[in-house]
């Protein structure tokens, strides 16, 4: 019997980015383990999956700084293209943001050729190849059903075959040493939504979730962000979200200003309000939102 789809895997025929409080995979969620998870996730994004690790080593040999190897508009034009491939084949959009992340991570200690030291950039073949390769081993992450090469390949007009693809597959693999399932900013903004107070009520979860996963998928196409930490850029978009104006209810906005959720997101990261991070990140997620509304 064919498998069937993960982002049709749930009984009510939804998506997997669709958001429900306390369900996942292997059933509910308690508080405890909610918080358990946001700081094995915290872990992860200072230790394994932190980009200055990898982008260190490319600084002391190079004297560079490896995110300026990629051109912004490039990057930007990659996870545009990420997205129509996920969303033509009905596939999780979080694929993009970890297919980002191992690209963003790759590049950071990527060595270069002699004509990219030249120019101090990498040429678009090379960038459009890793492009494939990263968003094919995000897609394996992430879903049960693999999205065949071919496919991939023809979403890049035949210009790599499904080889080298795969050829390139394996070099992103191996350079990571198989650091390949970090967190990203829309798995921490979903388990900082889980935190909300039983009393919410479900259209303004639902609506929170939906603006708060708008505004994280514009930074996914922004380098400003490559080197921010996910848990922040979730908790800038969550916070930035309740400030704006919007349509939850008055009882809504009240409860959670009462139970002081936004400091308690804050910390489950440990920052607090005041942190620069956090503010620079909520003044460019700022822009974006106003130049893509």
């Amino acid at each position: 019997m064919q498998q069937t789809r993960v982002t049709q895997s749930y009984n009510d025929g939804s998506r997997r980015d669709d958001f429900f409080f306390g369900r996942d995979e292997i059933g509910y969620l308690t508080r405890n383990c909610i918080v358990d998870r946001i700081q094995v996730m915290v872990w992860k994004e200072n230790t394994l999956y932190k980009y200055d690790r990898f982008a260190s080593a490319a600084q002391q040999h190079h004297h560079h700084d490896p995110m300026r190897r990629v051109k912004p508009e490039w990057r930007a034009q990659i996870a545009k293209w990420s997205y129509n491939v996920v969303d033509s084949f009905h596939l999780s959009r979080e694929c993009v943001a970890v297919s980002m992340s191992i690209f963003d991570r790759y590049f950071a200690q990527y060595h270069e050729t002699d004509d990219d030291k030249n120019n101090n950039n990498i040429d678009a073949e090379t960038i459009l190849l890793v492009s494939c390769a990263t968003l094919a081993i995000a897609i394996k992450l992430i879903e049960v059903d693999v999205l065949s090469l071919g496919a991939l390949s023809r979403f890049s007009r035949n210009k790599y075959t499904p080889n080298e693809i795969l050829d390139m597959e394996w070099k992103v693999v191996l350079s990571l040493d198989f650091h390949l399932n970090p967190p990203t900013a829309i798995s921490f903004a979903i388990h900082f939504l889980l935190l909300l107070p039983t009393e919410i009520n479900e259209g303004d979860r639902k609506e929170l979730f939906e603006s708060t996963r708008f505004v994280v998928e514009l930074s996914v196409a922004d380098s400003f962000f490559v080197a921010c930490k996910p848990s922040i850029i979730a908790a800038a978009a969550i916070i930035m979200t309740l400030r704006q104006p919007s349509t939850l209810s008055r009882s809504t906005l009240l409860t959670l200003r009462e139970i002081h959720y936004c400091e308690t997101i804050l910390d489950q990261i440990g920052i607090d309000d005041e942190d620069s991070r956090l503010q620079k990140t909520q003044d460019r997620l700022k822009l974006l939102l106003r130049n893509n509304t």
